[in-house]
């Protein structure tokens, strides 16, 4: 039962998470206008939340493997609160920055810590389909929130809206602290025990599971989903709009509907991983097979986008061009937790702070595509095509090099036997 609390509250705190994250772009407007900011600064407001996610990410990761998993993510929920009723405080752009780039600093290990936290809960074969649920919420939080955020914008101003979003921060806070646990009484696996048990990993243990193969590809299939959803999160909109003609109100439609759909693809797919791995108790034969399948899958619907000009085959190749990339991230971090179960923070920390990088190189390359090119619509068809070439490249070596070589103690019989001792 405290597991399904568990993944409740994550589920939506990760709702107030990505909420967090966009409701600058939702008042962009009011805020440019009250202080007079052009294009060029507000590029910048946008871009400092990334400037320290990173290492705030690496360092966030390391510390919760140390006090734990539960006060990590209750220190992250409180530094929201203080951020965001910190609203009513700014007055200039200096301001502006600041309160966005601490913003970024304490979002920065959320994924690592609920990656973590959740290993705690629920055994490897159900990782997928639990990662996968808990990023949902974003899903779900970028369709319920922008209306909401944006009526609240529009009748009580900006500082109201982001203070709003402070005040939820804080009840989750305050309910996780009153009911959430750090682990459950007894431990899940035998194997996972006999880790933890072990000495401390030394850096030399960390840095050669960093290098390894598994790692490096786990990272880059990673790195091409955030590729992605960056590219839908920038340049989709301008894309349906201006490329496709649809109207603003049929943009949005489209976002929130094939949004949806792809956030579903994704508990599907996980689920797939899931069911693989408990059937061969292989990672390679599970998530590896469905995390590289699909991201090449994804970038074969992405490609195929450019081939016709029908606006409904359009939006189902976007649609489930999203679906199967944006899922491989889950297998990206099932795997990663795997390799070394007491650093599990920090591993995944790692990964999922330095693949941000791709949300800043994403939306500049994708801009200088399009600009490029005599038409926006070839511009745009140039820019889908190195999406494709991307994903189809990372799958392609995820699939073959990825877990090649797996620890015996991962085999049916030898689980049997260390249970049995």
């Amino acid at each position: 039962m405290m597991a399904r609390v568990t993944l409740g509250l994550l589920f939506l705190l990760y709702m107030i998470n990505y909420a967090d994250k966009t409701i600058a772009g939702y008042s962009a407007v009011p805020i440019m206008e009250e202080f007079g900011l052009t294009q060029k600064e507000w590029g910048l407001v946008g871009s400092s939340f990334f400037w320290f996610f990173s290492i705030a990410g690496i360092l966030g990761a390391a510390l919760s493997d140390r006090i734990g998993t539960k006060k990590m993510l209750a220190i992250m929920a409180i530094s929201w609160t203080v951020v965001q009723f910190g609203a009513y405080a700014i007055a200039s752009l200096p301001m502006l920055i600041l309160a966005r780039v601490l913003l970024g600093i304490g979002e920065g290990p959320f994924w690592a810590t609920v990656v973590s936290h959740l290993n705690k809960w629920f055994p490897e074969e159900k990782r997928g389909l639990v990662y996968s649920t808990v990023n949902f919420g974003a899903f779900v939080g970028a369709v319920a929130s922008a209306p909401l955020l944006v009526s609240m914008i529009d009748q009580s101003g900006w500082r109201f809206a982001w203070a709003f979003m402070g005040a939820l921060s804080l009840a989750w806070f305050l309910v996780w602290i009153m009911i959430g646990k750090e682990r459950p009484k007894a431990s899940l696996s035998p194997i996972e025990s006999a880790e933890t048990q072990k000495p401390k990993a030394k850096g030399s243990e960390i840095a050669g599971v960093m290098f390894s193969a598994t790692y490096v590809f786990s990272f880059l299939i990673y790195f091409g989903q955030i590729w992605g959803t960056t590219f839908a999160a920038v340049w989709e909109p301008v894309y349906l709009v201006k490329a496709i003609h649809l109207t603003n109100q049929q943009m949005a439609y489209s976002i929130a509907g094939t949004g949806l759909v792809a956030g579903l693809m994704t508990i599907a797919i996980s689920w797939a991983g899931d069911r693989l791995y408990k059937k061969h108790r292989s990672y390679r034969k599970s998530y590896v097979i469905i995390g590289g399948l699909s991201l090449i899958l994804g970038g074969l619907f992405f490609y195929s986008s450019t081939w016709f000009q029908s606006t409904a085959w359009v939006l189902i190749a976007l649609c489930l061009g999203k679906g199967f990339t944006f899922s491989v991230g889950t297998a990206a971090s099932v795997i990663v937790s795997s390799l070394m179960p007491r650093r599990t923070g920090l591993l995944v920390g790692v990964m999922s702070s330095l693949v941000t990088l791709a949300g800043i190189i994403s939306p500049l390359v994708t801009g200088a595509i399009v600009q490029s090119a005599e038409e926006i619509g070839t511009g745009f068809g140039r820019a889908l095509t190195v999406n494709a070439l991307i994903y189809l490249v990372f799958g392609v070596l995820f699939l073959l090099f990825a877990k090649r070589e797996e620890s015996k103690h991962h085999d049916p019989a030898q689980i049997s036997h260390i249970t049995q001792k």
